[in-house]
């Protein structure tokens, strides 16, 4: 194969990741999402400066879908950094939409990682930047 196909593949396989994922989220269905995530994920760069690990990925989910919290997640800008036949690196905008209008704006950098059972996962995020906004939901 070669290195534009390679490129295609790994920009098909982030983007079905990310379909995945805020597909996961907007029917909360906490099975199909934590599928998604490696048991040994770590997300850094988080505004309390903690690390973010697998538990505490799927408490939080949990309690968001449990209490109708989060309404969606999307991606843009989605910019591939670097990939091997394991691991695929990209840079992405992240938007989260709470039902309360809460909408924090993520730069992220992703890792995912093609495991043992032939599924890709989330293994690291990085947060290099955020903002919150608000939103009037009830204006729309």
């Amino acid at each position: 194969m070669n290195a534009v196909n390679e490129h295609l593949i790994a920009e098909q396989t982030i983007h079905a990741w990310c379909i995945d994922i805020s597909q996961s989220i907007k029917l909360q269905d906490i099975d199909k999402h934590m599928q998604l995530v490696s048991q040994r994920v770590q997300v850094y760069g988080m505004p309390t400066k903690d690390t973010i690990n697998y538990r505490q990925w799927k408490a939080r989910r949990k309690y968001e879908f449990a209490n109708d919290s989060l309404l969606t997640i999307n991606f843009k800008e989605i910019r591939l950094i670097s990939s091997t036949p394991k691991r695929l690196r990209f840079n992405t905008q992240e938007t989260m939409l709470g039902k309360d209008g809460k909408m924090v704006l993520l730069d992220k950098n992703i890792t995912l990682e093609f495991e043992d059972n032939e599924t890709w996962r989330v293994i690291e995020e990085k947060v290099n930047s955020w903002r919150v906004k608000k939103l009037d939901l009830a204006s729309f």
